[in-house]
């Protein structure tokens, strides 16, 4: 597991996939900056805590990009003849897409926030906008992880990259502007959904929901990686 941990973390340190996410998603909310869309870093901060699709959707485009290259380049196969078990690979692997989603989570924002303060001011004091960066940054990411996981099962079962990725993206869509608009219509059991509490603790509203949302997501997670593990412990390379 340790020399699967190191080969993760090569191929994260010298990759540019994340980066390259990270960037175009900062370039184009500094479009919505410094256009005046947001007339403080408090109001941009909220829109980008608010808005789940954003990450969710870059999140499901990184791990079709990062688990299925491995599959086509031979490395798996190079990976189990050096000793490796395939349990070891998959959970490094899913530390490696896990990481970098959570990167992704932390500096998007915290990029666009930064210069929207520059940009536009702050109404309160930087401080106090850090302390909400790093709140919005904890409180949403245990709902997020589960998300992700989905993705990460996706990219396992499916293996092709450009298959992967469209599934990801269509499967963003859906969890996201299905999820909501139901839940506009009839909230019941939607509540309970980690997309649905992303949107809530945005606002600041942290009920009951939201302790059991965690509880789902993390099951969830446990339940792909499982899954992931499972499959590629079956697959034939």
């Amino acid at each position: 597991m340790k020399g699967m941990l190191k080969a993760e973390w090569f191929k994260f340190t010298h990759s540019y996939y994340l980066l390259i996410i990270i960037g175009v998603l900062s370039a184009c909310s500094g479009v919505s900056i410094f256009t005046g869309s947001y007339n403080s870093a408090e109001a941009a901060l909220t829109s980008l805590a608010k808005d789940s699709m954003v990450p969710i959707l870059s999140c499901g485009i990184y791990s079709a990009i990062i688990v299925t290259d491995d599959f086509s380049n031979g490395m798996l196969r190079r990976y189990i003849s050096n000793g490796y078990t395939r349990t070891a690979i998959i959970c490094a692997k899913f530390l490696h897409y896990i990481g970098g989603c959570t990167l992704l989570l932390l500096f998007y924002p915290m990029i666009s926030t930064l210069a929207a303060a520059i940009v536009q001011g702050v109404e309160t004091s930087y401080l106090k906008v850090l302390q909400a960066l790093l709140i919005s940054f904890i409180k949403p990411l245990p709902l997020y992880l589960g998300i992700f996981s989905f993705f990460f099962l996706f990219s396992v079962l499916l293996e092709k990259g450009v298959i992967a990725m469209g599934t990801s993206i269509a499967s963003a869509i859906i969890i996201v502007v299905f999820t909501n608009k139901f839940y506009e219509n009839a909230a019941g059991i939607l509540k309970y959904s980690p997309v649905i509490q992303i949107n809530e603790i945005a606002g600041g509203r942290i009920t009951e929901a939201y302790h059991i949302s965690i509880f789902l997501s993390l099951a969830l997670l446990a339940a792909c990686v499982s899954a992931s593990i499972v499959k590629f412990r079956h697959k034939e390379l």
